[in-house]
């Protein structure tokens, strides 16, 4: 093609000549499209046309995300009434369309978002685009991003970028939305994914043929402020927008801003490296609980249990008490010994103090001592039965002082005796004191009960408004209930009426009168037969009558106050009229002041109840318990009185038991003095004449003695050589014993090395060897440190003591193992769910069990890339950077140096750190990342810009 044909080098020369149109947009889960949407477009023109808030904007926008630069700003018809950097959080942005926002709204909590979805759960949205051209040919673009419920801004999404040569169905990407729309998975629907903006935007400017010599970028930018839909007020701002090109120097200048917004990005990732060190440090350690406490839990589950003789911690106890056992057997042959020998030489230290005992007796028998022994043999005799008898005294001077009596001679004890016996042969004596103590036993109780019974009624009453007896009221709640009817609808005549005030004296009167026409139910007349029906099958204690009567009459006015009826007051209900004619039919006594007057009229009443009808009559009854009125008011004062009344009786009554109880006390006290006097002769409590006998032999040792000293020093000889024999005797019978006990407690000990040698053997049988931890275990866990004073027998005691609650001790720290290893293990997944929310990645789960060596890799690159400990050689190197570096070449070093201090550490290797973790740093020009040649051109008011934001900067550094 020539120069001419190709517009002067704007048409590419490879270009076939293709006309590329738009054939449909689709649409998932974007602003208020909810769900999937297809937009498809006329192979001519489109024109979009609706309402405001029909989504005209939000297709615009959503072409304008597919197509353009993230700096691009929406539709102006979007973002109208907001300002702000374009789509930041104050406009409308992806993450706002992503999630369909709705409205906001400002609380206590602060600004409430309503959203369409992703409220707390995850989202996600896609936009595709599909061009056509002549040759038929299709190519797709595709945008989509993933949002955790944790998502702030945009760079918390997971973004796809990704084309497809020929036409593509979005709803092949729900698949992959499961995965978090992980790469692999998007690569598995059939789509070429891209990794930056960058390069997506160079593949459809390339294949859609926008823009000539590498200006696409421009092109879409021309046609983006074109359909922002911007007002433009004057034709310098017409210019400005469409048709001028910013100065080179301005966007020399911007490439400095972005150094610095470079560094800023190096800092934020040095600061996040810190933050994810600090954030997984602590696995290690809880790694290594984890691991400690599931090696004891298989340790201990590798033991088993004590009571199991199979098991490896019975073969560990076996083990240890047979060594045990064989040292208190060496211990036990030496004691025995021992023993052996002490008796030998007890018995015949004790058979030579016999021997010179009975030679002193031989001596003193010579020098006269008969007399003495005779005498000593007495005292000897007295002596016993003095220790017998002063027994037998302390019991009857006991009974004396029970019975309130004294006895100082045989006739009087005798006298005593007799007594003891007749009251011990009267029966009825005792049946008398104890029948006085029942019944003020039995009364005390009946006036409690009657108490306890009065005060349940009284509560009762106070939560009722009539005067009706619970047994009846509880009879009519059961045929209410099996009626379906209410207890107002099934009223008591009683209840229906109540005494005037000014008659409240004859009130028991007409109580009497009306008789059991006050306990009468009444019954709507319409409901009988239901009625009837419905209480059929229901028992009851008490019988009650009712009756089925009109509810229409209407209630009277004033009536006779002469007669029983005009002498009430009636509660009005439906029932009123009715019952106020039956008391005029019936109950219309007049109420006459003497009985002398009864006879003066048809129907009349005393004031004591007796009632005459003609020539019949009625009198008598009791009328303590009024049932009549429509208040509880008369019923509460009664039942307080009564309280009153038996509150007293109950305080007597009481006084009345305390007093029977202590005279049958008493009663008991005196007949068991007296049978112990029945059963004692004076010869068992005589203790004087034994005392007088104890005198006189004393009295023949003192003669004898003082008429022979020598007897005297022979009987202190024969009473050492005595008492010698004695302690002799008994250390041979303890050591007899002891030798009785060790003999036992060898064959006890024979008895358990066999058993233990019989385990240790079936253990070898079954070549069952315990390993060096677990005897390590055991022992710390049960075998306590002894010192070199402790003796065999003691360590085995010990041993043995530890291992009584063996069992229970080793599910103890079983039990303990398990709540540790629980524990870390969810303080390990909290540790991992907080660093998944704050750096959310699809590659990563909150598992200890599956991604424990993912986080451990993770914290192993950031510590060996070093980045979270470069952050003072990052700023000292940025400090380093002078106002003048502004405006020569080598600013490019400066800040390269300054992004990345690892370059002046030849001992650090560099790591990109993990790669499911970067974050990636907005994309600068590749003019910003070249040495800035011209930047000595800056005018100064781009110059003043460029070092307002480096000073910003250095602040936010430092």
């Amino acid at each position: 093609m020539t120069m001419l044909e190709t517009l002067f080098g704007l048409i590419p020369a490879a270009s076939r000549g293709q006309q590329w149109v738009a054939e449909d947009l689709q649409l998932i889960n974007w602003g208020g499209y909810d769900g999937t949407h297809r937009v498809r477009f006329a192979p001519t023109a489109t024109l979009l046309c609706g309402g405001s808030g029909s989504g005209k904007s939000t297709l615009m926008d959503a072409y304008v995300a597919l197509m353009m630069p993230h700096t691009t700003p929406f539709n102006g018809a979007s973002n109208g009434a907001v300002v702000g950097r374009p789509r930041g959080q104050e406009q409308r942005n992806i993450l706002s369309y992503g999630r369909g926002k709705l409205d906001e709204s400002r609380t206590d909590e602060g600004t409430k978002v309503r959203v369409l979805r992703g409220d707390g759960v995850d989202t996600w949205t896609a936009i595709g685009m599909t061009w056509a051209d002549h040759d038929g040919a299709r190519f797709t673009a595709v945008r989509a991003w993933y949002f955790p419920a944790a998502a702030r801004t945009l760079d918390d999404a997971v973004k796809v970028r990704a084309t497809v040569h020929g036409a593509f169905d979005l709803r092949q990407l729900e698949r992959a939305a499961q995965s978090h729309l992980s790469d692999s998975a998007v690569r598995a629907t059939g789509l070429d994914t891209l990794a930056t903006d960058r390069e997506f935007s160079a593949r459809l400017h390339t294949v859609l043929g926008i823009g000539a010599a590498g200006a696409g970028a421009k092109a879409m930018s021309l046609l983006a402020r074109i359909q922002a839909g911007q007002q433009i007020t004057t034709v310098d701002d017409l210019y400005k927008r469409m048709v001028l090109e910013e100065p080179e120097t301005l966007s020399v200048a911007d490439a400095v801003v972005t150094h610095f917004d470079g560094l800023e990005s190096t800092r934020t990732r040095m600061l996040e490296a810190r933050q994810q060190v600090r954030a997984l440090q602590p696995i290690r350690g809880m790694k290594t609980r984890i691991d400690d406490t599931a090696e004891r839990l298989r340790l201990i589950d590798a033991l088993g249990r004590f009571g199991d003789p199979e098991s490896r911690a019975s073969l560990w106890r076996a083990q240890r008490r047979v060594d045990l056992l064989e040292a208190v057997e060496a211990e036990l042959r030496d004691r025995t010994h021992a023993t052996d020998a002490l008796v030998r030489e007890r018995q015949a230290l004790a058979d030579a103090a016999e021997a010179e005992r009975e030679g002193l007796g031989d001596v003193l028998r010579a020098a006269g001592g008969d007399r003495l022994d005779a005498a000593q043999r007495e005292l000897r005799t007295l002596e016993r039965r003095l220790a017998g008898m002063q027994r037998d005294r302390e019991r009857f001077e006991a009974a004396l002082t029970v019975l309130s009596v004294e006895v100082a001679t045989e006739k009087q004890f005798t006298a005593l005796v007799a007594e003891a016996r007749r009251t011990l042969a009267d029966t009825d004596a005792k049946s008398a004191v104890r029948d006085a103590f029942v019944a003020a036993s039995s009364r005390h109780t009946d006036l409690r009960q009657q108490l306890a019974a009065l005060e349940a009624e009284h509560r009762r009453t106070q939560t009722r408004d009539d005067n009706i007896p619970p047994r009846l009221h509880e009879a009519r709640e059961a045929l209410a209930e099996a009626a379906g009817l209410t207890a107002a609808e099934l009223p008591f005549v009683a209840e229906l009426v109540d005494v005037r005030t000014e008659f409240e004296p004859w009130r028991g009167a007409f109580t009497l009168a009306l008789g059991g026409f006050a306990t009468t139910l009444l019954v709507d007349a319409a409901h009988l037969a239901s009625f009837r029906s419905a209480i059929d099958g229901v028992r009851l204690g008490e019988r009650l009558r009712f009756e089925g009567v009109p509810t229409d009459l209407p209630e009277r006015g004033a009536l006779d106050p002469a007669t029983l009826p005009g002498r009430l007051e009636f509660r009005s209900s439906p029932f009123t009229g009715w019952l106020q004619d039956r008391l005029e039919q019936q109950f219309a006594f007049v109420c006459v002041d003497a009985a002398s007057e009864l006879a003066q009229h048809r129907m009349a009443l005393t004031i004591s109840g007796q009632t005459s009808q003609g020539s019949r009559g009625a009198h008598g009854g009791s009328a303590r318990q009024s049932i009549l009125g429509f208040s509880s008011r008369v019923r509460l004062t009664e039942l307080g009185e009564q309280i009153v009344t038996v509150r007293r009786g109950l305080t007597s009554a009481k006084a009345a038991v305390d007093e029977a109880a202590a005279a049958l006390d008493a009663f008991d006290d005196r007949r068991g003095a007296l049978e112990k006097i029945a059963d004692l002769s004076w010869d068992q409590v005589d203790v004087a004449s034994v005392e007088r006998d104890l005198d006189r032999w004393n009295e023949t040792v003192v003669e004898v003695t003082a008429g022979n000293p020598r007897i005297a020093e022979l009987q202190e000889q024969i009473s050492g050589a005595k008492a010698r024999v004695a302690r002799l005797r008994e250390e041979i019978g303890g050591a007899k014993t002891e030798q009785q006990a060790l003999a036992a407690r060898w064959a006890e000990i024979t008895d358990d090395v066999d058993a233990a040698q019989i385990l240790l053997e079936r253990a070898e049988d079954r070549e069952m060897t315990l390993t060096a931890d677990e005897v390590v275990y055991l022992d710390g866990l049960f075998v306590a440190p002894s010192g070199d004073d402790v003796s065999p027998s003691q360590r085995l005691a010990r041993f043995d003591a530890a291992l009584e609650s063996a069992s229970k001790r080793l599910l103890e720290e079983q039990r303990a193992a398990q709540e540790t290893w629980s524990d870390q293990r969810e303080s390990l997944r909290r540790t991992m769910t907080a660093f998944t929310d704050r750096w959310p990645s699809p590659n990563l789960l909150a598992d200890p069990d599956e991604a424990l060596g993912d986080f451990e890799r993770i914290l192993s690159e950031l510590e060996a890339s070093g980045l979270h400990e470069l952050e003072a050689e990052w700023r000292d190197s940025l400090l380093r950077l002078s106002g003048n570096d502004l405006h020569e070449p080598r600013l490019g070093a400066h800040a390269r140096a300054a992004r990345d201090p690892r370059a002046h550490r030849p001992d650090q290797r560099h790591h990109a750190g993990p790669a499911v973790l970067r974050r990636r740093a907005p994309p600068a020009d590749r003019a910003a990342r070249e040495p800035v040649g011209g930047a000595k051109a800056l005018p100064p008011r781009a110059a003043r810009r460029a070092r307002g934001d480096r000073r910003s900067l250095l602040r936010r550094g430092a």
